[in-house]
């Protein structure tokens, strides 16, 4: 059974912690393999209990190693903090587990380099996360069931992504639910995103045309497909040129996300200048970024866009 963290003054556990590393700067020669582990055991044990007390002294809670991670998440909103921090800060090796408890029971929505997604607009180590709000996402327990009876049913992961983005139309959900579902965590910002680019569902994040919305946070607006599908594979970082250097805009009409609304459920689409079939590049020079409707309206010919777009 692991031994219970002690908390006592920070002055007086650095003496110890001096004291036990003297002992074993001496005797360490004359020691087996086993009693040389077990003399490292206590220093570790002992620098566990520094580490919580110093944590406990500047205000954070005693009572449990979960209520000090969350604090210690809520003092860094929007901080990339690394595992080895809640290691100290929680005093114990399973810290991972408790991250995962402050979302699934607690509500917190916080991400993880574990579920990578350039999209997201926070690139991760694999022991890395990022608190996005302070704030308690009531809904977030029971997305989590959700996405779990999802996860195990039929189906691939993008059709498994879609099921859950309709269960939840108009919530913001967040990458880690998104990984989560598909139970795929190398491809499933790729697929979140076919879904718009190549499905023609209307899912927006902070890049495309819903800045409001924080890093690592998706939204599905309409339950129906706002645009016909098709098959670009235009890559992410373009995408997100594009959009940042359009303003989340409408090139031709000047729309955007903060006009959506369910009699006009249009989204923000990518356009080639130089058609795609007849060999247009997908960079930066040959897209912009246009409305649904007038993209349908442009590739129906009753449109034609203006020389000098906005």
């Amino acid at each position: 059974m692991a031994r219970r963290i002690r908390i006592a003054s920070v002055e007086s556990l650095i003496s110890d912690l001096d004291r036990k590393l003297t002992e074993l700067s001496v005797d360490l020669t004359g020691l087996t393999l086993r009693q040389k582990v077990l003399q490292l055991v206590e220093v570790h044990y002992q620098s566990r209990c520094l580490g919580v007390s110093i944590v406990v002294a500047d205000g954070l809670s005693p009572s449990a190693a979960m209520d000090r991670i969350q604090v210690y998440l809520q003092r860094h909103v929007g901080q990339v903090i690394d595992g080895a921090e809640l290691d100290v800060v929680s005093g114990i090796s399973e810290y991972a587990r408790r991250v995962r408890e402050l979302r699934v029971e607690r509500g917190f929505r916080i991400l993880s380099g574990a579920s990578p997604d350039e999209e997201s607009g926070v690139v991760l180590k694999h022991d890395q996360y990022v608190l996005i709000s302070e704030h308690v996402d009531s809904d977030l327990a029971r997305r989590w069931h959700v996405a779990n009876r999802i996860r195990k049913g039929t189906g691939g992961a993008k059709a498994k992504i879609l099921q859950f983005l309709k269960e939840n139309v108009g919530k913001v959900v967040t990458t880690e639910e998104l990984a989560y579902v598909s139970g795929d965590k190398s491809e499933f910002g790729r697929r979140t995103r076919e879904l718009r680019t190549e499905e023609g569902y209307a899912v927006a994040t902070r890049f495309t045309g819903r800045p409001d919305l924080n890093a690592g946070e998706y939204v599905l607006l309409s339950i129906e497909r706002v645009a016909e599908p098709h098959d670009r594979h235009i890559p992410s970082d373009v995408q997100r040129a594009v959009y940042e250097r359009d303003n989340s805009t409408c090139q031709h009409c000047g729309w955007n996300m903060s006009m959506w609304s369910v009699a006009d459920p249009r989204i923000l689409e990518l356009h080639h200048v130089t058609a795609h079939a007849k060999r247009g590049a997908n960079d930066l020079e040959n897209l912009i970024v246009l409305c649904s409707y007038c993209h349908d309206e442009v590739h129906a010919g009753r449109l034609k866009l203006r020389k000098k777009l906005k």
